[in-house]
């Protein structure tokens, strides 16, 4: 699936993953703007990461509770967030100080 169906794609005129999505349901495997459409697949479904960062392994009790330090994201958006991050790099470090909030039994 898409992570975030808010993204720009940069090559598709100001669209979102979601309004790409939408537009590529309408196309035919190998027609010429499917293939187009599908050249643009890692700005919306990006890999994971070889060791990606570790946010709440035991759990979110509720995906909707809001993080203070977050700018307002909640715990399900900083857990898709911490995804595309690698354990121990800045961001990852900074996204694992807030486990308290989602998780309070996870060490900070």
């Amino acid at each position: 699936g898409i992570p975030d169906l808010t993204v720009v794609v940069p090559e598709a005129g100001g669209q979102t993953c979601g309004q790409v999505l939408q537009l590529a349901a309408g196309h035919i495997n190998g027609d010429a703007l499917c293939n187009t459409i599908q050249a643009e697949q890692s700005t919306c479904c990006p890999s994971a990461p070889a060791d990606p960062c570790t946010f709440c392994d035991g759990g979110i009790p509720d995906l909707t509770v809001v993080v203070p330090e977050a700018g307002g994201q909640t715990c399900g958006q900083v857990l898709q967030l911490a995804a595309g991050h690698i354990n121990g790099d800045a961001l990852c470090n900074t996204i694992q100080a807030e486990q308290s909030t989602c998780c309070p039994s996870a060490p900070a």
